[in-house]
């Protein structure tokens, strides 16, 4: 496709004013610009954080080196989608697994607090320590011998450390406007502060599909779309991004488990639903669904983002779930006048 790639070359500066980006070896000439350098697993700022047999989980090469270990007892650092999908992985290695996290429960980034209890008790019933209201202060020996943390010690000989990523933008941090949590600033066509320049993926912050709040979308649906919003407008189209929105799935043991959108407010739950070995929650904002979870058969999932993006008014009193959006065509959406829209 006549793309020239340049492998084993970091970018370490973009000069705006001369339209210019450059390496450690060379420096390139641009008209436009797109930044998709995506993000980097937090490491935690504690002592022993760097030590021998502490990993992070965010390439392949990452899960070799955790996979080669031969360690029997494994704490994990955070209690989130790479802190829980690493322990369920390592439990077929019959490892002892140790989950230390800060929150009132895991996964809180992704799930409700009841769906989080939810997979914690099957973890605990497979095995699993969940330590939570914990946080970490130190790792010891290195190669490592225990963790500790604010309320004790434990014995391991590895650790995974997952607490999150943080966005790649270092090389821009005196070039862009950047967000609250050092994100590139986009507009709704990944445009950033720069003319000509454009970003997306994990290293962006940009607008709240859900209550318009500006941050991260660190996920791969999010990646996947802004990336190509950025390309349509850098090749002249004229595309928009409604606003990010959190999407999440999760198979632990043979149930599987999918959130979207704001699902933490439990008082804004307004329908609960069982049917068929499924469960249902969702969430409503003036009369506008803003998040769901599923448990169970999750494949009409994909549907709920585009009820949620569309914005339709739902009549909660005889809303009946997912059941209601199947066979809907999506474009037709906002125009419905079945009974459980308004």
């Amino acid at each position: 496709m006549n793309v020239d790639v340049k492998l084993g070359e970091r970018v370490i500066a973009v000069e705006p004013k001369e339209r210019i980006v450059v390496t450690e070896k060379s420096k390139y000439f641009y008209d436009k610009l797109l930044i998709a350098s995506g993000a980097s697993p937090r490491i935690l700022d504690i002592s022993g954080a760097r030590n021998k047999k502490v990993y992070v989980l965010r390439t392949y090469e990452d899960a070799e080196k955790i996979k080669s270990d031969d360690s029997k007892e494994v704490v994990i650092i955070g209690g989130g989608p790479v802190g829980v999908e690493a322990a369920l992985s390592l439990l077929k290695f019959k490892k002892k697994i140790t989950i230390v996290e800060i929150a009132p429960y895991i996964m809180s980034t992704v799930f409700s607090r009841t769906v989080s209890e939810m997979i914690e008790k099957q973890l605990v019933e497979r095995g699993v320590e969940v330590l939570k209201n914990e946080e970490p202060i130190e790792i010891s020996g290195n190669p490592v011998k225990s963790v500790k943390t604010n309320k004790r010690k434990i014995k391991c000989s590895s650790v995974i450390m997952g607490v999150g990523v943080v966005p790649n933008t270092d090389f821009v941090k005196d070039v862009l406007k950047l967000g609250p949590r050092n994100g590139i600033l986009v507009d709704e066509r990944m445009q950033t502060s720069e003319p000509d320049i454009y970003a997306a993926g994990d290293c962006i912050e940009l607008r709240s599909l859900i209550d318009g709040s500006i941050r991260p979308f660190p996920v791969w649906s999010n990646a996947q779309e802004t990336g190509k919003v950025a390309g349509a407008n850098i090749a002249g189209c004229d595309l928009t991004y409604e606003g990010g929105i959190r999407v999440n799935a999760l198979n632990v043991f043979d149930k599987a488990y999918f959130s979207i959108g704001d699902v933490y407010d439990e008082s804004k739950r307004m329908k609960e639903i069982e049917r068929d070995g499924r469960i249902e929650f969702y969430y409503f904002s003036n009369g506008n669904l803003i998040g769901a979870e599923i448990i169970g058969d999750v494949k009409y999932a994909g549907l709920l983002k585009n009820i949620i993006k569309r914005k339709p008014s739902i009549d909660i009193d005889v809303f009946n779930g997912i059941q209601d959006f199947i066979g809907v065509t999506v474009p037709a959406v906002k125009h419905l006048s079945l009974g459980y829209f308004t």
